[in-house]
């Protein structure tokens, strides 16, 4: 808080960076390969309806969600996770009892997009840095194609060959 975002959840802006656009009822998902199975997640999503902010910018895509502690325990609510789960919703409650939120954020800089579709109500975005693949989901409560061209135009505005 204070860095990111202020204390009631909007977007801080750096120095020369302008906010192009930003949709509510958001949902994001971030891994760090493109493995179909157990990809190593950065920003898990969380199960229901989409709930958070996404902001775009002329630098960085920032994504912006309060802390819902229950739809972060519930799947750690077995057995051998009651520890874990108790661990975890005691900590979570007590950032949220200070206003902390969950945040992505993602600078566009150094990122190469190699593949992006889109379907109704989510896009899906790949992308290269040096090394490194990384794998991006937007998904909004509703279709919202504007908003979606705003985040491929933004994207695709650093000059890299989209497939």
């Amino acid at each position: 808080m204070g860095r990111v975002y202020s204390e009631n959840g909007n977007l801080i802006l750096l120095p020369q960076e302008r906010l192009i656009g930003q949709r509510a009822n958001c949902d994001v998902a971030a891994y760090a390969s493109w493995r179909i199975i157990f990809p190593k997640s950065i920003f898990r999503p969380q199960p229901g309806t989409p709930s958070g902010t996404l902001f775009v910018t002329s630098s960085r895509l920032v994504f912006i969600r309060n802390i819902d502690v229950w739809k972060e325990v519930k799947p750690l609510l077995t057995p051998l996770g009651l520890p874990a789960a108790a661990e975890k919703e005691a900590d979570l409650s007590k950032k949220k009892s200070v206003g902390a939120r969950q945040y992505c954020e993602i600078l566009l800089t150094h990122l190469r997009v190699v593949v992006l579709k889109r379907k109704p109500w989510q896009i899906r975005i790949r992308l290269l840095s040096g090394d490194r693949r990384y794998e991006l989901f937007v998904r909004s409560d509703r279709d919202d194609p504007r908003f979606f061209d705003l985040l491929e135009r933004s994207v695709r505005g650093r000059d890299n060959p989209i497939r």
